[in-house]
């Protein structure tokens, strides 16, 4: 339940549903009498907390029952994080924080040990996420389901913002959207 007062949004936590496989959102969609495409669905500008509105079941509910016939949906898998998987993510975030590399690598050594140690003892077979879409009058309405799984650039915001010399250097005096990212989470 969602409380608002004088135009201000305040709300509970958020009981996020599991990733769906491919073959379980058909069953579902099957289910509610509605078909089911594939798409590539942008889940870079979703978050778990704006996304999920409704469970999956009363989604396709509502959108049976606002006429549409359709949905879309996306189902998305990772592999188990490699070396060069770690350096595409630490590059990235290198940029988004305009310092380099190294100084990333260097202060977060053992996170990035334990990130990769956690991440090979995830199933890879298990989707991370999943998205479902219904349009009604022109307007997306979105379930999200999410499986945990290990975060890099979470694991390696939260060291840097903890320091170190090289880090207050290179990171906490900067303002970047990063560190906004993290303020965000905590």
């Amino acid at each position: 339940m969602k409380i608002t007062k004088n135009l201000v949004h305040v709300a509970g936590d958020v009981a996020l549903e599991a990733a769906c496989t491919e073959d379980a959102l058909k069953a579902s969609f099957e289910k509610a009498g509605l078909q089911g495409f594939p798409a590539e669905l942008d889940i870079a500008e979703r978050t778990e907390e704006h996304v999920q509105m409704l469970s999956l079941d009363d989604l396709l509910g509502f959108a049976k029952a606002s006429g549409a016939a359709a949905v879309t949906y996306d189902v998305t898998y990772f592999p188990h994080a490699d070396d060069a998987e770690v350096s595409r993510q630490i590059a990235l975030l290198a940029r988004d924080l305009e310092i380099s590399d190294e100084v990333i690598r260097e202060v977060c050594a053992d996170q990035i040990d334990e990130y990769l140690k956690l991440d090979a003892q995830r199933d890879a077979d298990v989707p991370v996420h999943s998205i479902v879409e219904a349009y009604v009058g022109g307007t997306a309405f979105a379930w999200y389901g999410i499986n945990e799984y290990p975060r890099l650039r979470r694991v390696i915001l939260r060291e840097l913002a903890q320091g170190g010399p090289k880090a207050k250097r290179a990171f906490v005096m900067k303002a970047s959207k990063a560190q906004v990212d993290l303020l965000e989470e905590l």
